[in-house]
């Protein structure tokens, strides 16, 4: 469940309510996005505000589904908030309230954009109409989505046969995709999954002891950096039907599952040896390779 809740003001700048935090996937970012495109007003003019747990009922939080269902109750609470300006309007100056229009920072009637208004002149007279800014809340609910994402990922690996050591060279990774609100976190999280993908292959471990976890710390857990990242290639193939707003579909850990497998693969295909425990460290191939 995500409820998000949004007002305008007397001088057309939207506030955008949220419960869920921004963890730094860009919720926040995409929410306001979303907001400002319904509106037809500058993003710079939505200001995101994160509500504490007495903002709104029990919601789901930063995840996967935030980027589905949080901006699809971002879009409801913006759609909200123009209709009940689209009907002000109409009453206002007598436009057909069907063929009202928001775009650009304007309102006015489709095919005649010369003869509209600043949305700055519709807010103040319905804030001034009603006394207070223009809000409207909306609730969606957290269901699983109906539309599968793909993704496809070639690892190009040099393992030394002296010592096991491996190094990825190359990375390809290609994604099925919808509308994407923000290329730059859309790449964000591709490259960040990766990442993760490569630490989880090749070095991060917990380590046990007669029973007992002795990995204690992040001090004692091997992670990458950027010495350890490839040359990364992104294939996006856009295809229809997300079920976001605008069809956008989710990123987030669409491209994270692969990058072991790939890895694994590519440590096969150039030495022959099938390493099946993770990570696939220099001491397990050299082991496998002594072995065969």
């Amino acid at each position: 469940m995500y409820s998000v809740t949004v007002s305008m003001d007397e001088h057309a700048r939207a506030t955008f309510y949220t419960l869920v935090p921004e963890t730094g996937t860009g919720a926040h970012t995409v929410g306001r996005q979303v907001v400002a495109e319904d509106l037809g007003i500058p993003v710079e003019d939505v200001t995101a505000v994160q509500m504490d747990t007495d903002g709104g009922p029990t919601d789901a939080g930063a995840g996967s589904g935030s980027s589905v269902g949080g901006t699809h109750a971002a879009l409801g609470a913006a759609q909200g908030v123009r209709q009940h300006l689209t009907f002000l309007a109409a009453e206002f100056y007598g436009w057909p309230e069907e063929r009202i229009v928001f775009r650009r920072g304007r309102v006015f009637v489709e095919g005649d954009p010369d003869q509209g208004v600043p949305i700055q002149e519709v807010a103040s007279r319905a804030v001034a109409a009603s006394g207070a800014p223009i809000s409207f809340a909306m609730t969606t609910e957290a269901k699983e989505p109906d539309v599968t994402c793909f993704s496809a990922q070639v690892a190009e690996v040099e393992v030394d046969p002296e010592t096991g050591a491996i190094k990825v060279r190359k990375f390809v990774t290609a994604h099925d995709v919808g509308t994407i609100h923000n290329p730059m976190t859309h790449q964000g999280q591709i490259d960040g999954a990766i990442m993760q993908g490569v630490g989880y292959a090749l070095m991060e471990q917990l380590a046990s002891e007669e029973g007992h976890i002795s990995t204690l710390s992040m001090g004692e857990v091997k992670t990458p950096t950027m010495q350890d990242m490839p040359e990364l290639v992104t294939v996006l193939v856009e295809s229809p039907g997300g079920n976001g707003p605008y069809g956008a579909k989710t990123i987030g850990e669409q491209p994270l599952p692969p990058v072991a497998p790939a890895i694994a693969n590519a440590v096969y295909d150039a030495v022959g040896v099938r390493i099946q425990d993770l990570p696939i460290t220099a001491e397990k191939v050299l082991a496998a390779l002594q072995k065969r």
